[in-house]
């Protein structure tokens, strides 16, 4: 009877074995499938805020180099950069008349990066994303056709196509190849230009010599002690980068660090108080620099301005009649210091800002004047020290859109 049982007993257990053998190939099978599946929706939500974030820089302005460097610096840490498995695009468009269509001369499909190798790419319909793009800017809120709200409506766009390795190797199979190419497509409003000049300028409170040289390398390499954000982006994953360059050089992408002796704040006018709020607010989205409302408690009239209150908008030292931010023009230097701008300047960083600031030529200590050459730099704010009083930025373009004397 014993004997029988044990029998019994080893039968079963090579039963189960056998079953475990038979199953343990399908669960691996699933588990890796999920991870699969887990790993390109993650890729595809960072391959649109990718999207995105290239075309918020040019719906600012910003040229098609410069939406390249801003979708790669977006996944630099997460994704794989080789052009052989990203294309990108740029999109540049004007709306018709009547909000129903974009004419075949006012559209702009360029092909920005890549080596066309994706998998998606011979599949790419340039009248489809077109089609789609229409369909999408003439409907309303409640998703209903309104051809009038797209009414010569300038756009700009990025679509981007990433191909990503299949953890099951699924990529290999033919009926399966278009599996792991993802892509994404974002459009906005172009909100600026930086091919029409203007004579005056909007620009934020912050004055920078071009003496600096890009980190990196010699006396400003890349700081370790940054108070915001405690862990700013390494200096590798700005792709675009180049040590010891000049900014007067400068191309999209490279880093600065600008000390103490680098950078001054600024004071739109004489007759504003001149505080660390004032600073505070004038540095604050979207500016102050052209707003000439009446301002209670700001300070006082500039005599000569035509101003009968104090407002916060640009009035130059000496020249109350001179209201447009120029090259060659004065501004007067701030009191306000690093600290009083904290909260404006990480929500800068937060939100991934793009900010017009002024190059210096003179710098006499109690006023600046613009450079007569490069007058306006455009910056995107990389994190500071307070304590220590200075900032990196990332250089994104020599501004010669305004303030340029006719």
């Amino acid at each position: 009877m014993k004997r029988q049982k044990t029998i019994a007993n080893q039968l079963q257990h090579g039963q189960s074995l056998v079953e475990v053998a038979l199953f343990f190939p399908i669960f691996v099978i699933l588990l890796a499938g999920l991870v699969e599946v887990s790993q390109l929706l993650v890729t595809q939500n960072r391959i649109s805020s990718a999207a995105r974030a290239g075309t918020r820089f040019a719906s600012d302005g910003g040229e098609d180099a410069g939406i390249v460097t801003v979708v790669l610096n977006s996944v630099t840490q997460t994704l794989e950069l080789d052009p052989e498995v990203w294309d990108i695009w740029s999109i540049r468009a004007t709306v018709n008349s009547a909000g129903t269509s974009i004419n075949d001369e006012d559209w702009e499909f360029t092909h920005i990066y890549g080596v066309s190798q994706t998998v998606r790419f011979d599949s790419v319909d340039e009248d489809e994303i077109k089609e789609q793009i229409e369909d999408e800017l003439q409907r309303d809120e409640f998703t209903n056709i309104s051809a009038g709200i797209a009414s010569e409506l300038q756009i700009v766009g990025t679509y981007a196509i990433h191909d990503v390795e299949s953890i099951l190797g699924l990529d290999a199979m033919s009926q399966l190849a278009g599996f792991s190419s993802l892509d994404a497509l974002s459009v906005m409003r172009m909100t600026t230009s930086s091919q029409q000049a203007t004579n005056g300028c909007a620009a934020f409170p912050l004055a920078i010599t071009d003496g600096v040289r890009s980190v990196g390398a010699g006396s400003d390499p890349y700081p370790t002690t940054f108070q915001y954000p405690t862990t700013p982006p390494p200096l590798a994953s700005f792709v675009n980068h180049r040590a010891n360059v000049s900014l007067l050089d400068a191309t999209e992408g490279m880093v600065f660090y600008f000390d103490a002796a680098d950078f001054d704040w600024l004071l739109w006018n004489e007759g504003l108080s001149n505080t660390g709020g004032t600073l505070s607010t004038a540095l604050d989205w979207p500016g102050t620099s052209t707003n000439y409302a009446a301002c209670a408690g700001c300070g006082a009239a500039v005599a000569g301005s035509g101003h009968a209150t104090a407002v916060r908008g640009y009035i130059e030292p000496g020249d109350p009649t001179d209201q447009q931010i120029q090259e060659d023009d004065y501004v007067r230097i701030s009191s306000g210091t690093l600290t009083n701008v904290t909260a404006v300047m990480q929500e800068h960083i937060n939100m991934d800002r793009t900010l017009r600031v002024i190059v210096w030529g003179e710098n006499s200590g109690s006023q600046i004047r613009i450079s007569p050459d490069n007058a306006f730099a455009v910056i995107r704010f990389i994190g500071y020290n307070a304590t220590a009083n200075w900032i990196v930025a990332e250089f994104i373009r020599w501004d010669d859109s305004c303030g340029q004397v006719n």
